[in-house]
């Protein structure tokens, strides 16, 4: 019974992961289009993660191959964080729960990020600049993207 709770984890976790990867490049795909429509230097789409290390110079206009790079890699940290704890929550529910889930997933996701994780890394008085409906917009993507990425990963639970 054990080896089949580890085997449930391993899936969930390693499902959620793949998926926080997809849905990371969904997330970084429609920051780029919303950046450029509104004009917006697009490389701050690739830089603003890496903010906590690296202050005013990830929000600098301009490509910066260090600070490009370093917002990537802190973006998919935390698109795979997110997604794994997602796999654990959802494993074992159908296709339409998982993407219901998915998409109010997406809103507690901005609710973290934009609440807790980044005022306690030192960028809540940007945050709290984002305007709020758009912000929520791209993480439901986020949400939904995940959803979609796990899908392939999903099983149902079985019924006792």
């Amino acid at each position: 019974m054990a080896a089949r709770g580890r085997q449930r984890a391993i899936i969930a976790l390693s499902g959620g992961v793949i998926a926080g990867v997809f849905a990371g490049i969904v997330a970084s795909l429609y920051g780029l289009l919303s950046t450029v429509a509104r004009g917006v230097d697009p490389w701050i789409v690739f830089k603003w993660a890496s903010a906590p290390f690296l202050d005013d110079r990830a929000f600098a206009p301009g490509f910066d191959a260090g600070a490009v790079v370093l917002g990537i890699l802190v973006h998919f940290a935390v698109s795979i964080t997110w997604g794994a704890l997602f796999g654990l929550l959802v494993f074992g529910a159908n296709a339409f729960r998982t993407l219901v889930f998915g998409a109010a997933y997406g809103v507690i996701v901005w609710f973290v990020m934009y609440k807790a994780v980044l005022p306690a890394v030192g960028l809540g008085a940007i945050a709290a600049r984002v305007p709020v409906g758009p912000a929520i917009l791209e993480h439901v993507i986020f949400g939904l993207a995940l959803a979609i990425g796990f899908l392939p990963f999903q099983r149902r639970a079985p019924t006792v």
